[in-house]
């Protein structure tokens, strides 16, 4: 049967994640590149990978016996809708993204493990999805689920709120050839929002798992920090902290939802 225009799904596929329906479990997380899908096999058992195409890699593996699934998105907010999008309708409940941010404040230092408790408006892709003007939130019970399992592991956990910005040079104020004065000025406009850090996808994350009706949180590791200009050259170590707690909350998530 031929694929439609309107909507471009084949025999339980879809057009851009290498699955299909009832392959995957309930519980996702998200990272954004696809090489730290691999990253998850440190963490979860009977760890491997379904499948590729593009910048969606998908792999399957579990803790204590609960399957969790981990999908790459890519860069910004256009892929990352595309990966929330099709992962709802393959019949996940709940996306946990998984990454990066660059911090905007001195008392978040590099390697800090921050849960996103709101992101602001500014993302062209969330803004489809968006019902409010004020940003939009993490789910409650993935916030309530981040926490407990932080103060069960012993992991910092800072909340913060974030930016999610479509461009990373001019947009999140790197000062480019020629443009010195205009990135200052978008670097001071982000501060002055008062968000604790910026990233490209938590938004769109957010924005669209609700739309969708699948509950959705953020966890992000401080990769920089613009306000101290200092940068994570080994974030290893701090991603793998976060992909235990991410591996927890999805369990105790799965049994809850």
């Amino acid at each position: 049967m031929a694929r439609s225009a309107q909507d471009p799904w084949q025999d339980g596929a879809p057009p851009h994640l290498p699955a299909k329906l009832g392959m995957l479990p309930p519980v996702c997380l998200l990272p954004g590149d696809p090489a730290r899908v691999d990253l998850a096999a440190e963490v979860l058992a009977d760890f491997g990978i379904v499948g590729d195409n593009r910048e969606f890699r998908i792999g399957v593996g579990s803790l204590d016996g609960t399957p969790i699934a981990v999908c790459s998105t890519g860069i910004g907010g256009p892929s990352t809708e595309i990966a929330v999008v099709e992962l709802a309708r393959l019949g996940v409940t709940t996306v946990l993204r998984t990454g990066g941010m660059g911090a905007l404040t001195q008392r978040i230092a590099p390697g800090s493990v921050c849960a996103v408790t709101r992101a602001v408006p500014g993302s062209g892709a969330a803004a489809y999805y968006a019902t409010t003007p004020d940003g939009s939130t993490a789910d409650d019970e993935v916030l309530a689920s981040l926490r407990a399992g932080a103060a069960s592991l012993g992991t910092g956990l800072t909340e913060v709120t974030v930016a999610s910005t479509d461009s990373y040079y001019l947009g999140q104020g790197r000062p480019l050839p020629g443009h010195q004065e205009k990135a200052a000025e978008r670097l001071s406009a982000l501060v002055r929002l008062g968000v604790d850090g910026l990233d490209m996808e938590a938004e769109t994350v957010l924005a669209v798992a609700r739309a969708m009706g699948v509950r959705a949180g953020a966890l992000l590791v401080a990769h920089a920090n613009r306000a101290t200009d200092d940068w994570l050259e080994d974030y290893r170590p701090a991603q793998l902290a976060m992909l235990r707690l991410a591996a927890h909350c999805a369990r105790s998530l799965s049994v809850v939802g």
